[in-house]
């Protein structure tokens, strides 16, 4: 679809709508909240939500700044325009995407019989092609997965120490955040980690760091390397050393009552968007931005019915169009090198300015670290320009001596028609290549080619080869531990050419 063709498409006009306002408690003490009804009032009568005070505790991530107090707002009376529009959806679209994750998650864990909140569920088996509730996952680490919800009090976890192995626990706000990264970077020592949410402001015991989450729903997730599939049974049980423990005196997790699908309606889209701010003190962010509470885009309302029906046929309307626009995920984002897109530094961890890019990712990277932990690499197009497809065979050269500190991989990714990313089954069953394929070949100069096909090329280049499927595709490279090469973009890979197939 053109930009054009979207322009037309999202062309509407609207009036905006009255807003109410739902106090949320900060919760301390026993963490026992209450909800108060306040009457309808403009937004210029909206009263300041409180900003938490952090405790004097170690904290090893820097926290986000406190928002600074909401200045009235008025909403706009005029017409909503296509930027506007626009603007809405990039600042909703990662927190539905969030929520459609942790909808996924909770409810497998919970057809099980196993609590779906506050539990940390460790992955044994690497991510192949049935894996769906994430999007675009690795092939190179195992995952330990909890989704959190702490405005009930904090939760302790307990990590392993692990010196001689990559290991990372990203915490993510419910704005895609990595507010907090602890693991190989940080020295790989392990320790007991006190996670708490806005509200909390008691005093940490001694032997324990804090993490903060700014919004009360996080998800805390934990990636252990596996050197090959002979190492996977060593990397199971260093895994499940990483454990959540609940206090007694934690509330009971606050069930959610939107339920996020793959492609939602607009009535979905809105209701779960809302109901995530709710949930989190992020009202401040909202009522500073009149674009948003005009759409419906508020913590306020978190019933759809309560949004005008212009507003709502608007959506219905744009909501193709606006998903279209913002899937390509990481390669949407930064720079173009060589058929590469080179991110931009804000990824893992966004400015206020970022929402389009937040967005993207959301679409088709979830989970995407900061640069500091990984870089991620995406290539659609050959060395002409020409897009990557199954029809063709290519050759990924990889120079010696990569600037990467833990390890490096290809992987391979066909996007689906929401614009997730996700493995493609061969009969080969692999999805990636790396620095741990066994028997990987090394050329004369140290560096590797890699040979992107459908069928497998015969001799010795097979250890070399990526099977690719039919139709369009994409590849990551992946580098965990980036050193200064790729930190400071002195360093560019070479781009994918189009070779013959190797029979």
């Amino acid at each position: 679809m053109t930009a054009k063709a979207i322009t037309l498409l999202l062309a509407c006009a609207l009036t905006a709508p009255a807003l109410a306002q739902t106090e949320h408690t900060p919760l301390f003490g026993k963490h026992k909240a209450k909800t108060v009804a306040q009457p309808v009032a403009p937004v210029a009568a909206l009263p300041t939500p409180p900003v938490a005070a952090a405790p004097a505790a170690p904290v090893v991530a820097a926290e986000i700044p406190a928002a600074p107090p909401a200045e009235a707002v008025a909403a706009p009376a005029g017409p909503i325009g296509i930027a506007q529009l626009r603007a809405a959806y990039a600042f909703a679209l990662p927190f539905y995407e969030m929520m459609r994750t942790r909808h996924l998650q909770i409810a497998k864990a919970e057809s099980m019989g196993a609590p779906g909140v506050n539990r940390l569920y460790a992955r044994t088996v690497l991510a192949d092609a049935t894996t769906r509730d994430v999007t675009t996952p690795n092939n190179d680490t195992l995952y330990s997965s909890a989704w959190l919800d702490l405005a009930g009090g904090p939760v302790i976890l307990e990590a392993p120490a692990l010196p001689k192995r990559y290991h990372s626990v990203a915490l993510m706000d419910v704005f895609t955040n990595n507010v907090a990264i602890v693991g190989t970077r940080t020295g790989g020592k392990g320790g007991r980690y006190l996670i708490v949410g806005p509200g909390w402001n008691g005093t940490p015991p001694d032997n324990m760091t804090v993490l903060r989450s700014p919004t009360n729903d996080a998800w805390l997730l934990v990636r252990v390397l596996v050197d090959g599939k002979a190492d996977l049974a060593a990397a199971t049980g260093l895994i499940r050393g990483f454990t959540l423990e609940v206090p007694a005196d934690h509330a009971a997790p606050v069930a959610t009552k939107a339920v996020p699908v793959v492609v939602p309606d607009a009535a979905t889209f809105i209701a779960v968007v809302d109901e995530a701010l709710a949930r989190s003190p992020l009202a401040h962010t909202v009522r500073t931005r009149p674009e948003l509470s005009a759409l419906g885009v508020t913590p306020d309302a978190i019933d759809p019915t309560s949004v005008r029906p212009a507003t709502m046929a608007l959506w219905t309307k744009s909501l193709p169009a606006l998903r279209a626009e913002f899937k390509g995920g990481l390669t949407k984002t930064g720079t173009e090198i060589d058929g590469w897109s080179y991110p931009g530094p804000g990824i893992g961890h966004y400015g206020e300015s970022d929402d389009a890019d937040r967005a993207r990712v959301a679409l088709g990277g979830l989970g995407a670290l900061p640069q500091t932990e990984a870089i991620y690499l995406t290539a659609t197009k050959d060395k002409d320009g020409a897009p990557l497809t199954g029809a063709k065979a290519y050759t990924v050269h990889l120079p010696a001596q990569l600037p990467v500190g833990a390890f490096w991989s290809l992987t391979m990714y066909q996007a689906d028609a929401a614009g997730h990313l996700y493995f493609v089954d061969t009969p080969s069953k692999r999805f990636a290549i790396g620095d741990r394929t066994p028997e990987i070949r090394a050329e004369r100069d140290g560096g590797y080619d890699i040979f992107v096909q459908p069928l497998a090329p015969s001799g010795e280049r097979v250890v070399n080869w990526l099977p690719s499927p039919k139709g369009p595709f994409r590849l990551i490279f992946r580098a965990y531990l980036p050193k200064a090469g790729f930190l400071d973009g002195s360093f560019k890979l070479p781009p994918v050419e189009a070779t013959e197939v190797i029979p």
